[in-house]
């Protein structure tokens, strides 16, 4: 089973996806703070710094735990933080998690987050030991969608308005992708 100590650094040809620190805290605010980013996540944005600590702390105590992991991404020129992304409902008996991810809106358009995630998702299925990597979006976040299917995601299914946000019920669109399904992607 994964240990994340040392935390497992990963570089793409653009991209260091590295531990959020707490020196992270106002760039990470900029990404969960802005509407935009969090138009489809059925959260409030982040109203203040505080908000994204208490964020940080609990992606800290999930790797401490050893049930999530969530990386800093960063661009190998510069090093600010520009957006995150990472494992979180760990279900390790029968190996699956949910992947979940936030970019900078100056950053996207630019295959950032489809890098990002071409670097996640090996980690998971290797090192991690899933079988199964499941996302869940707003069936309106059509950017998402195409991020996921260009790595080989499948949607299976939509959960009718079970989620509640904001005075009105979403729908859930559900994708998976399997351990076999990366690998015949990759050739």
């Amino acid at each position: 089973m994964a240990s994340f100590d040392p935390f497992p650094v990963l570089t793409t040809p653009r991209l260091r996806l590295r531990a959020l620190e707490p020196a992270d805290v106002e760039r990470l605010f900029r990404i969960r703070s802005d509407p935009e980013v969090t138009r489809y996540t059925g959260r409030a944005p982040d109203s203040s710094i505080a908000d994204s600590e208490q964020n940080l702390a609990v992606v800290s105590a999930g790797i401490r735990e050893n049930t999530s992991i969530y990386w800093g991404i960063t661009l190998k020129e510069g090093g600010e933080l520009i957006g995150n992304g990472g494992f979180w409902r760990w279900n390790k008996p029968h190996r699956w998690a949910e992947i979940g991810y936030g970019l900078l809106p100056a950053f996207w358009g630019q295959g950032i987050m489809t890098e990002a995630l071409r670097a996640m998702l090996p980690f998971g299925f290797e090192s991690m030991d899933l079988h199964r990597v499941e996302a869940q979006l707003d069936p309106e976040n059509r950017a998402s969608a195409r991020v996921l299917e260009r790595l080989g995601f499948t949607r299976e299914g939509q959960q009718r308005q079970n989620w509640y946000y904001d005075g009105r019920f979403t729908d859930t669109a559900v994708y998976g992708l399997l351990r076999g399904e990366l690998q015949a992607a990759a050739t």
